[in-house]
């Protein structure tokens, strides 16, 4: 986790086949790893979406008999998703001590997806965007159960701070995002909103993807949220930083899980 964004690696382009082992993996995915509750859950609202991402933070194995269960563990403990459970752990970290020093920072999360790490902060005022009406309401009615009426749903741009809630925030937050843009093009377009979503003296909250073992198994085997390939890239804390430098951020921190997955 750092204080902003950077681009490189991969695009959408022509894909080469899948290798023997990708396919044979695929096949079982679709098959007995149905009986998987997460597997199952992945291919019907994509492995990036937030909502597969709120279920791997609960870290609970369900399954359609003791051996959908089992696979579902196996999924569970994968390298990857406990790299993704210490992000979440390294976010939630940061952002309490952010606010324990300034408890009336206005916090928005550019794409929170149904936002589950909020609901572990103080009260305060925070607001949670996606470009995705399910997150959205997801994420509203959770709230609602909860009463956290504190926490703001809201359907926004990432790119575009028009779309945004409030003219300028205090704390921006982007946990996973970078991870999913593919093209430097994207990545410049995010820091040049979330710099024109701030004023001076704001704080950006961010993961990045370091390391990942095997980018080719996301983009042959499994599905995005519009149930395309899942095309990831990795970038360095240093990398981000560098780009988003010219725009006037600075480093305050980076923290690492330990499996050297997610920075």
């Amino acid at each position: 986790m750092t204080a902003l964004p950077e681009a490189p690696s991969g695009a959408r382009s022509a894909r080469p086949r899948p290798s023997i082992y990708h396919r044979v993996l695929r096949m079982f995915m679709r098959t007995a790893g149905m009986l998987s509750d997460g597997i199952r859950l992945g291919y019907r609202v994509g492995f990036d979406s937030g909502t597969m991402v709120d279920y791997v933070y609960r870290d609970h194995a369900h399954g359609i008999t003791p051996v959908g269960t089992l696979i579902d563990r196996i999924m569970l403990d994968h390298v990857v998703w406990r790299g993704v459970r210490e992000r979440r752990a390294l976010l939630v970290a940061h952002l309490r001590a952010l606010l324990a020093a300034a408890p009336d920072r206005t916090v928005f999360d550019v794409a929170a997806g149904p936002g589950p790490y909020l609901f572990e902060l103080p009260r305060g005022a925070y607001w949670a965007g996606d470009a995705n009406p399910v997150e959205v309401r997801r994420g509203r009615e959770r709230a609602r159960r909860e009463g956290r009426d504190d926490i703001h749903f809201v359907r926004t741009d990432a790119f575009d701070p028009s779309t945004w809630p409030e003219p300028t925030f205090d704390v921006l937050v982007a946990s996973g995002f970078f991870d999913i843009l593919d093209k430097p093009a994207d990545v410049q377009r995010l820091i040049e909103a979330g710099t024109n979503g701030t004023a001076l003296g704001a704080r950006w909250v961010l993961t990045v993807m370091e390391h990942h073992p095997d980018l080719l198994m996301l983009r042959d085997v499994l599905v995005d949220w519009d149930r395309g390939p899942w095309i990831a890239v990795t970038r360095s804390a240093d990398e981000v930083l560098e780009m988003a430098r010219p725009y006037g951020w600075q480093a305050e921190g980076v923290g690492r899980g330990r499996d050297g997955v997610v920075g």
